[in-house]
């Protein structure tokens, strides 16, 4: 039996992580801002997270979500110290793409309506519905065709959106900053053109946090940071310290329009996965990561532009917290490989970007080692 992969393999075989370092077969050691494509913000073998899913391992670990928990109850506790008031339901699922998937049948239930706005480089998942408001249409292969009742709007010119009739707009979704689509930040006009369009139409506002939130960008959650105040946002990855979760949160007042039983997850919520959310946000509440976050973050970008910032290949050094893209004039899967071998792992985001998503724990001697193997890999080209 052969792993049949969609992705190149990177030719490492991992054998151990702990906190912000991965280690190979051969004992050699790798600072990972690849880091599962985000999920291990808190880090390899985070002991909260390992201490909590052994903890239930040892009381119950199979119950559908229609039983009580004292997990699910410790892990709601928590999460309310984080998330605003607003949001006082939450359902939890097992990936992004089903958050997305829930999120845009909820609004379509909650509105009568069909349609939804997504924005051009947008990534909300590989699954019909997550992909059908999925900007970047190389995910698109075996859809084409399909009346998936969306509506694209360029990012970059977001006062396209007024010349949407809104009547059957049940919701825009958006990023506030593109992660799959090359660390994009959304400019203050679109975030402003998606309010007033809400304000006009009476459509909701989805905001996907699954790579942007639980403090990875310096705040709880990135729509906070650009003054929106979404009606349904998802999160995700980071949650759980790498273990499989995602979550919808949304008011009462949506939950009360939703039919018995129109939704649904064998997994979604099972005692391990609230057990790892649980360690998760006492790692995330006690050691204030987001504050972490934000600072090294800040130090990151600087350091990267003091190193890399005047090259003639490199377009632009961006990002927010520990959120951050290096915009290149060359493929950025050359300089990939390169930080690969120089004992960085990083990946792709869009075309033309290489993106960093390292732990929150990373510290300036970190640092110096993306920002002098960027230098090199860059230089050598």
């Amino acid at each position: 039996m052969k792993l049949y992969r969609f992705y190149e393999p990177r030719g490492l075989k991992l054998v151990k992580g702990l906190g912000q370092y991965v280690w190979d077969s051969t004992g050699r050691r790798y600072l990972d801002t690849h880091n599962g494509n985000g999920v291990g913000f808190l880090g390899h073998g985070n002991k909260y997270v390992i201490s909590s899913i052994r903890e239930q391992l040892e009381n119950i670990y199979i119950a559908s979500s229609s039983y009580d928990l004292e997990v699910a109850e410790e892990a709601l506790e928590l999460l309310s110290k984080i998330v605003p008031p607003r949001y006082d339901n939450v359902s939890f699922l097992n990936s992004g793409a089903e958050a997305v998937e829930l999120a845009i049948k909820m609004a379509r239930i909650y509105t009568g309506r069909k349609k939804i706005i997504y924005f051009t480089g947008s990534f909300h998942g590989r699954t019909l519905g997550a992909l059908s408001v999925t900007g970047n249409k190389r995910y698109w292969v075996g859809i084409e065709g399909l009346d998936l009742g969306t509506i694209p709007v360029e990012f970059t010119k977001p006062g396209e959106i007024y010349s949407v009739d809104g009547s059957d707009v049940a919701a825009i979704i958006l990023e506030t900053i593109q992660g799959e689509g090359g660390v994009n930040p959304a400019p203050k006009e679109l975030i402003e053109s998606v309010k007033a369009f809400s304000d006009k139409w009476g459509s909701l506002i989805i905001v996907d946090e699954i790579q942007t939130g639980f403090g990875r960008t310096g705040v709880h959650w990135s729509f906070i940071d650009v003054g929106l105040e979404p009606h349904i946002f998802t999160a995700g990855k980071a949650m759980a310290g790498g273990f499989p979760i995602s979550a919808v949160f949304f008011s009462s007042e949506i939950g009360s329009k939703m039919p018995p039983a129109i939704h649904g997850s064998t997994f979604g919520g099972n005692p391990l996965a609230l057990a790892a959310l649980r360690g998760g946000l006492r790692a995330y509440i006690y050691e204030r990561v987001w504050e972490r976050a934000g600072a090294t973050g800040y130090l990151l970008i600087n350091r990267l532009r003091e190193a890399i910032g005047s090259s003639r290949l490199v377009k632009e050094v961006r990002g927010r917290g520990l959120m951050v893209g290096v915009d290149l004039r060359v493929n950025p899967l050359n300089v990939v490989k390169c930080l690969q071998e120089r004992g960085v792992l990083a990946t792709r985001a869009g075309t033309t970007v290489v993106r960093f998503l390292p732990p929150y724990m990373i510290t300036r001697e970190d640092i110096e080692t993306i920002a002098g193997a960027m230098a090199s890999c860059i230089g050598g080209l």
